[in-house]
């Protein structure tokens, strides 16, 4: 009976024990948290992002938006979609005009979502173009509302 339960408990062991897993930690920024030892999409990602490559910066900002391969920080992925969009990333823009809006990651603040929707627009983004023709309708109304309730 103890040569069973010894045997059980070694082999257990050994089992669960994966040398690779302080490897792949190792290798991991430390400011972030990975969820599996599976995440090198991420990794790669980052490190190519905090190089100033866009789509990598876009990427770890969706990682981060849609909780994949990292713990979901909207926070962070408004950061992250920030520089993307800084640095030129059409999509990026699009996005930070509906996180300005919706108040994903950041509070709403309408002026700043026309900002990122024109700057979308301009560069041929339809759907921003779509959101931007939204809001001037909505900052139109706002103004008339504003100005009829104002005895002159």
């Amino acid at each position: 009976m103890k040569c069973i339960l010894i045997f059980w408990i070694l082999t257990n062991l050994s089992f669960s024990y994966n040398p690779f897993d302080t490897l792949t930690q190792s290798h991991t920024p430390k400011s972030e948290s990975i969820k599996t030892k599976n995440s090198k999409k991420f990794y790669y990602a980052y490190e190519s992002a905090l190089k100033g490559n866009i789509n990598a910066q876009f990427d770890v900002a969706m990682m981060y938006g849609t909780g994949s391969h990292v713990e979901k920080n909207e926070r962070k992925a408004f950061t992250w979609l920030h520089k993307a969009a800084y640095n030129g990333h059409v999509q990026a823009k699009y996005l930070m005009g509906v996180s300005f809006k919706q108040g994903i990651g950041v509070k709403v603040q309408k002026e700043l979502a026309r900002y990122w929707f024109r700057k979308a627009a301009k560069v041929g983004h339809m759907k921003a173009l779509l959101q931007l023709a939204e809001l001037e309708k909505t900052f139109q109304r706002e103004n008339q509302t504003r100005y009829a309730s104002n005895d002159f």
